[in-house]
């Protein structure tokens, strides 16, 4: 009877393990960034996307085109993104990922525009919106903005 039991013991073991597999790693979130303007004329919108280590641009002149960002499907040169690479590592993860899908420091943003920020990946995108004055910007993220402004700043809109 002991061997038995034994036995069991073993075998429940041996299927908890055997029905364990390493897990895959977890797709890696898409990093999207830029800036938009509600009410302008021409090109309102300049957002990126960094995805595998490419960088794209939007095909959009506003989020009114459409209710889902598009982008051109070659990417920008590899110099750019890096410049993008070293945005999504300075990311404030500890401010920011806590407090998805909202509006920070953007009391206007219906008539001044924002900045956008998002993480995508198959379920879904979690996005912020952070307004364009400075002086407002939580201390904890003005580094980053500060960053984000000066690289949206030298890369191509188009």
């Amino acid at each position: 009877m002991e061997k038995m039991k034994k036995l069991w013991f073993f075998l429940l073991i041996w299927a908890l393990f055997a029905g364990c597999k390493e897990e895959e790693s977890p797709e890696i979130d898409a990093f999207i960034f830029g800036k938009w303007n509600l009410f302008c004329e021409d090109n309102c919108m300049q957002i990126y996307k960094l995805d595998k280590g490419k960088l794209y641009v939007d095909d959009m002149n506003s989020f009114r085109d459409s209710p889902i960002i598009t982008y051109k499907s070659t990417p920008l040169s590899e110099d750019f993104a890096l410049l993008a690479q070293n945005l999504r590592d300075a990311f404030p993860e500890s401010y920011l990922l806590p407090r998805g899908l909202e509006f920070i420091a953007c009391p206007n943003c219906a008539e001044e525009g924002g900045y956008y920020l998002a993480f995508e990946n198959r379920e879904g995108v979690l996005w912020w919106q952070i307004g364009t004055i400075p002086e407002i910007w939580p201390e904890e993220i003005k580094p980053f903005m500060l960053q984000l402004v000066e690289t949206i700043d030298q890369l191509p809109d188009r």
